[in-house]
């Protein structure tokens, strides 16, 4: 575990490429926190190392 100890951001990390990458680095001792706009979504991805939380990071500007 190279990263052990380290801390990561992995946005849109709910399900496909971004949960993929969530995923390879909690395996390698990384904290992940884990933003994505599907709560539903997200608490199915939740393992150690990988912290789910619901957020939208979309613009609103008009």
């Amino acid at each position: 575990m190279k990263r052990q100890g380290k801390h990561a951001q992995v946005t849109g990390g709910g399900t496909g490429i971004g949960l993929a990458t969530a995923q390879t680095l909690a395996a390698e001792g990384v904290q992940i926190a884990n933003p994505g706009r599907r709560q539903v979504v997200l608490a199915e991805t939740a393992t150690e190392g990988l912290h789910p939380s619901a957020a939208d990071g979309r613009s609103k500007m008009t």
